[in-house]
């Protein structure tokens, strides 16, 4: 997670309004605690000379976790994996008493 990222979550939080305000300022401590946790590992190389850490929501809503190539872009490893991640949209798209050949 960047710090540009957590900057537009706190822009989302200050729009959803002031009914939410305290949860939300919970919300945006956290993001900016993990976001300096992040950077401090990335920089002290904690991952690795050349690799990063990465928080991403991917298209289903997923939080992942990846350890990225600086120089190449290259996801190294993700969590969870892309496989458990495909397995668990095959067992929710079953029917009751389904079962999985």
């Amino acid at each position: 997670m960047t710090i540009n990222e957590v900057q537009s979550a706190r822009e989302t939080v200050k729009s959803s309004g002031a009914a939410a305000d305290s949860v939300s300022s919970d919300r945006a401590a956290k993001n900016r605690e993990l976001a300096r946790t992040v950077q401090s590992v990335n920089e002290g190389g904690g991952v690795g000379a050349n690799s990063e850490v990465r928080f991403a929501i991917d298209q289903r809503g997923q939080a992942l976790i990846r350890i990225v190539d600086r120089i190449t872009d290259e996801v190294i490893t993700q969590f969870p994996p892309e496989t458990a991640l495909r397995a668990a949209e095959v067992l929710k798209s079953l029917q009751p008493g389904e079962r999985v050949a």
